[in-house]
């Protein structure tokens, strides 16, 4: 049976777990400033729940506001933990999927699919 690593769960970031946060940080992985109207209409988010995931990216320093333009930018931080997180998520579905297939293999012919 394919051995399941432990070390790929402590790699990936409970913040980054959370989706919206997740497509926050990918679209801004350029990080180059971009509009905060632009993310959420990417995003199809109404302003306050945005505004929920854009403070916490900021308290845990993946991204920085400025105010006039509303604009955000991805932290060399936050890109850093969104390049480990993607690469943890990675190893977690290469691992399910290697099991599933481990699985399916010793199905008898007459199991259903």
């Amino acid at each position: 049976m394919t051995p399941i690593s432990p070390t790929s769960r402590t790699d990936l970031d409970a913040l980054l777990l959370q989706p919206v946060r997740l497509f926050i940080a990918c679209l801004l992985a350029d990080t180059s400033w971009r509009s905060q109207l632009a993310v959420q209409q990417a995003l199809g988010l109404p302003t306050p729940d945005l505004e929920l995931h854009i403070q916490f990216l900021r308290a845990a320093g993946y991204l920085q506001c400025r105010a006039e333009p509303r604009e955000l930018r991805l932290t060399p931080l936050g890109l850093n933990r969104l390049l480990e997180h993607i690469d943890a998520l990675k190893t977690v579905a290469a691992t399910a999927g290697a099991l599933v297939a481990e699985v399916r293999a010793v199905l008898s012919p007459e199991s259903p699919p």
